[in-house]
This record gives structure tokens, C-alpha cells and sequence, in this order.
């Protein structure tokens, strides 16, 4: 997951060049070159702080001195900016443009800054760890704090941003909302997804499986630090050795977190966990096609180890865990969403 993933948009998307011209190889990879500095200017922009000093209008000196940085790097770092429509310009003063204000907060920046350091802390180990023989496709197995509190913060984003789409699953919303409703959030990492929906539904309380040792502490800390110990418990452990039977209105599976061997038998410990008329959610990364976007998504998912199953090769196994309808959500970001319903007069089987 990263920013096209969750709709803030990227920069400018190469299209298939045609190889029978001269210096095509060439070009896709200066496109490359501008995309990664594109990346590593816009990440220095929210690292340094100079993001958040954009909701009012400044000049570049003054820019330069709140930042900590030499007045050049500054304004070519606004010049960055100023290409992609982000800032305007008031004479000799520059802020904001309306669709970055909102991310000049606080709150804003730490999601701009999230954004940028997910993909790329996790591009540079992919690099790293081809490079001295480590790599594996065993999984995401990050043990880096940076990292795992970045997907974190992303998770919560997404989640926040899914929210309205909630009531176009039948009966949800109000089991969701009475006393004793209860959420499987399965691979929670830093339990972004459980914060954000027991925060939002008063009433919710949260099982967050992670047996990763890493991420599961810091899903541990955040559910102290917002308060909410008595409503999250984060346990060590996977969904395919999962034995709780109806007592879940709702769960979500980022499946592209698990292998082959195991993802029916995890969809079957699903169904099973859910209470009759439940909802399952199932994240999707992978996708069929020939682009450049499909292809990276693919490799995503590869190396984060869930193989390379898109939608079409989910839908079959959901139905056959026992889920109807299974139907996937509208929508044309990197991240889909299959939604599945177990049905009301439907035992496990």
C-alpha cells in the first residue's frame, strides 16, 4: 500500500513506451529517475517539516529559517511542490494550494509523510536485501520500527476513509453499533484498523491478530496510547490456528500478507469466527493486466507474500468457505476490496 493505494494520487504514472524506437529503454529509466527523486523530494518536504509551515503564506527566507534549511534547497523544493499544482504563489510569498492544506496539519503531515515513507523504506530493504543475498518471499517480515509505524499510519488513513462505504453492506452498520459487537482484524500490524473503527463505533471492541513479535508490541502500544486497552487486545497468533466460533460481527483480511498453503483454511477459520450475517472484508493488491501499475502491484504482493491472487482468484474460495454473496466493492485504486457476507441461516460446515 502507498499513495495510489489509498487515492491521494502519485506522481506522473510512466505509460508502455514502444520499443521499436531508439533510446526507449533510456527513457524509461530517466522516467524512473524523476520518479524516484520526485518521491525523495516530496518526502524531504514533510521530513523536514516544511510542509506543516505552508498553511500560511511565507516567504522563502523565512520558509528557509523555520525549516532549518538553506534558502536554494527551499525554493527548489518548492519549485517541486509548485509542479504538481501543490502551492501558490502570492507575490514574493508562497502557501498551500487548496488541495494541501489539509495535509499542513499536524495530522495531515503525518499521513503526507507515511505516504512517502512506507513505499520507500520498503523499496530500499527490497534493494538491500537482493543486493547481499537475504531476500526471500517469505512475507513482510520488516522488523523496522520506521517502517511498521509508517504502514500503520496508513492503515488507519484507509480505514478512516472506507468508513462511509460501511453502510452499503446490509446490517452492518447497526451491529457495529449495539453492545457487544465485536471486530477480527487479522494481520493488524500496529492495530491502525482496530484504533480507527472501535474510535469511530463506541460500542466495538477489537481482537487484533499479529503474530509478528515487532509490530505486534507496537500495535500494543498505540492501543495504550489511544486509550482503548480495554476494547483491543492484540494476540499472537495466526488466523489458520484461530478457534473462535461466532464471535465476530465484522473481520477484516489484508490477504496479500498470507501464502497459498494457508489461505483457505483462513478463510474457513473466518467463516466460522463470524456470526451469522457477518461481514468479511478482504484486501486485494494484485490485478490482472499488462501496465506498469499492475505489474508493480504484482511484484507487491510477491514479495509481501501472498503469491500474485487478484479478485478472480479469491471469489471462488470465499464462496466456497461458505460465503454469500461475495461481491467486490466499486473502485479503481491499487487497493480493492472484496466484501462477503456469511449468511444468517448458514451453519459451518
Amino acid at each position: 500500500m502507498g499513495l495510489g493505494s489509498i487515492g491521494l494520487g502519485s506522481w506522473h504514472r510512466p505509460t508502455a513506451p514502444s520499443f521499436r524506437r531508439p533510446g526507449a529503454v533510456l527513457k524509461v529509466l530517466e522516467e524512473a529517475d524523476c520518479a524516484v527523486w520526485s518521491a525523495s523530494a516530496l518526502s524531504a518536504c514533510a521530513e523536514s517539516g516544511l510542509l506543516g509551515h505552508l498553511g500560511k503564506p511565507a516567504a522563502i527566507d523565512e520558509l528557509s529559517r523555520a525549516a532549518s534549511l538553506p534558502s536554494e534547497l527551499v525554493r527548489t523544493l518548492i519549485d517541486v511542490l509548485a509542479s504538481y499544482g501543490f502551492v501558490v504563489w502570492e507575490q514574493d510569498r508562497v502557501r498551500a494550494a487548496p488541495t494541501l492544506m489539509p495535509f499542513t496539519t499536524p495530522e495531515g503531515l503525518l499521513t503526507f509523510r507515511a505516504s512517502l515513507r512506507a513505499p520507500l523504506l520498503q523499496a530500499d530493504s527490497f534493494r538491500r536485501r537482493l543486493a547481499d543475498g537475504t531476500l526471500t518471499l517469505d512475507g513482510w517480515t520488516h522488523k523496522d520500527e520506521a517502517i511498521i509505524e509508517a504502514q500503520g499510519i496508513l492503515t488507519r488513513l484507509w480505514t478512516t476513509r472506507a468508513l462511509p462505504k460501511l453502510k452499503f453492506l446490509p446490517g452492518l452498520i447497526p451491529q457495529l453499533e449495539r453492545p457487544g459487537a465485536s471486530l477480527l482484524d487479522v494481520g493488524a500490524g500496529a492495530a491502525g484498523l482496530s484504533i480507527a473503527l472501535c474510535k469511530h463505533f463506541p460500542h466495538l471492541a477489537a481482537v487484533a491478530l499479529e503474530p509478528a513479535l515487532h509490530p505486534a508490541a507496537i500495535g500494543d502500544r498505540h492501543v495504550q496510547e489511544a486509550g482503548l486497552a480495554a476494547r483491543v487486545v492484540v494476540r499472537r497468533e495466526r488466523v489458520e490456528d484461530m478457534t473462535d466460533e461466532q464471535a465476530f460481527d465484522l473481520a477484516f483480511v489484508p490477504q496479500m500478507f498470507l501464502p497459498d498453503a494457508i489461505i483457505q483454511g483462513a478463510m474457513k477459520r473466518v467463516f466460522r469466527a463470524l456470526r451469522p450475517g457477518g461481514w468479511l472484508l478482504v484486501a486485494v493488491l494484485s490485478q490482472e493486466g499488462h501496465g506498469t501499475i499492475c505489474a508493480i502491484n504484482r511484484l507487491k504482493n510477491l514479495l509481501w507474500g501472498g503469491s500474485m491472487r487478484d479478485v478472480s482468484h479469491l471469489k471462488p474460495r470465499l464462496a466456497a468457505a461458505g460465503f454469500d454473496p461475495v461481491i467486490r466493492a466499486p473502485g479503481g485504486h491499487s487497493l480493492r476490496m472484496i466484501c462477503a457476507r456469511r449468511p444468517n441461516l448458514r451453519d459451518p460446515t
